[in-house]
């Protein structure tokens, strides 16, 4: 976009929104817009609604420099802040207003319906190979609904992509909503994310940290361990998370080049793993029973990868104690063995790895947190019978690559 056309939008009295994500980026946005009058898209703070999406476990740090540096500049121009949360884990159930004022004291990072709920009860973690859904479904559903409920006609949302980012810009053109056109100042500026933080720096004078939430893995090993040396209380809560995402899938580690436990025990972060055991002091725990199906699916690039769906129940709850002793009956009715793998657990029958159709049975023991879940049971059973059933062998394929 050219400097014109910024120069043309100032021209036009409407609504401008922009997507502020409390980080480097856009946050360096907002600071410039009410820094430097020249910058702005718009003649008056009036024509401005900045919206946030809260997910319920945004950093703490995040919550101090917003509301230390950036609120009383806000409230000194009058920017009209919105920040939404989702209402459920189900996109049915819309959002929640958190607060909507011209004079923003407090960031809700508390959210509504957070992000780590929904993740815990589905015994799981962010997926490092899939597309960030976690921002899809906690931020960009939720703005997206916020935006068709209250706006017609407005320009943007403006997006805090920076110089570096323009092939994402791109990709991201094709998720707009309702026909809005996502709009990048910093592209338009030429501004690098690091450009963003040494900008900040000088007008703030402080250093503005990521924004993200506490357990995220989409970050570098070395930048992960100093936050977690920083926040042992958010340390801990991530390490709850992983153990209980790998009690229903041993490689549900959270990070691409391990568990976030073994990041903690060699980085010495003895304070996270004392806070995980003050967690796991507090809860109840469950056997749960796991079926898990898998087979190799066709993209749309032509390229084969593996679908799998699962089905996981609560048989019984109780002290850890009591739940292992009554592994050991399950293990030993079923002539399995207990094993200690992330939890302790018994396999009734274990996958052959690359070859599908395929399926898992297994109990472990784990904190009982997760809940029964299964995406169509109905579905889920018929495919089991057919890998399972006496009458119907399964025919076994070899996955390429």
């Amino acid at each position: 976009m050219s400097g014109g056309f910024f120069y043309l939008y100032a021209m036009i009295p409407q609504l401008h929104l922009l997507n502020w994500g409390m980080g480097v980026e856009s946050t360096a946005i907002l600071v410039r817009w009410m820094r430097s009058p020249q910058s702005r898209p718009f003649n008056d703070f009036h024509n401005l609604i900045v919206l946030a999406a809260q997910t319920g476990d945004e950093m703490g740090k995040t919550k101090s420099l917003c509301e230390n540096y950036l609120f009383p500049l806000m409230r000194d121009h009058k920017v009209r802040l919105v920040q939404v949360a989702k209402a459920s884990a189900s996109k049915l159930d819309g959002y929640i207003i958190l607060s909507d004022t011209h004079q923003p004291y407090e960031l809700h990072i508390e959210g509504y319906f957070p992000l780590s709920r929904d993740l815990l009860q589905s015994g799981t973690v962010p997926r490092l190979g899939r597309p960030h859904i976690c921002a899809q479904r906690w931020k960009g559903e939720v703005l997206d609904a916020w935006i068709s409920d209250h706006i017609t006609e407005a320009f943007g949302p403006y997006l805090g992509y920076n110089a570096d980012e323009i092939k994402r810009a791109g990709k991201a053109d094709g998720y707009t909503c309702q026909g809005h056109q996502f709009l990048y100042p910093l592209i338009e500026w030429g501004w690098t994310r690091d450009d963003c933080t040494e900008y900040l720096y000088r007008t703030l004078g402080v250093l503005w940290r990521k924004s993200a939430c506490s357990y995220c893995p989409f970050q570098q090993k070395q930048a992960a361990i100093a936050r977690y040396n920083r926040d042992p209380k958010a340390a801990g809560f991530t390490l709850l998370m992983e153990l209980n995402a790998l009690a229903f899938n041993p490689q549900m580690h959270l990070f691409s080049s391990g568990t976030a436990y073994d990041l903690m025990l060699k980085s010495s972060n003895q304070a996270a793993l004392d806070e995980l055991e003050q967690l796991l002091r507090q809860l109840q725990w469950a056997i749960y029973h796991v079926q898990r199906t898998y087979k190799q699916l066709i993209g749309k690039n032509g390229k084969p990868y593996v679908n799998s769906d699962r089905n996981v129940v609560l048989v019984d709850e109780g002290k850890k104690a009591q739940m292992e002793s009554k592994l050991e009956v399950i293990c030993q009715r079923h002539h399995a063995s207990t094993e200690d793998l992330h939890g302790k657990r018994c396999y009734l029958h274990r996958r052959q790895e690359g070859i599908y159709p395929a399926f898992e049975e297994f109990y472990v023991v784990a904190p009982k947190l997760a809940k029964n879940k299964c995406r169509n049971l109905k579905a889920f059973e018929q495919n089991w019978r057919e890998l399972t059933g006496p009458a119907k062998p399964v025919q076994l394929t070899l996955f390429v690559p």
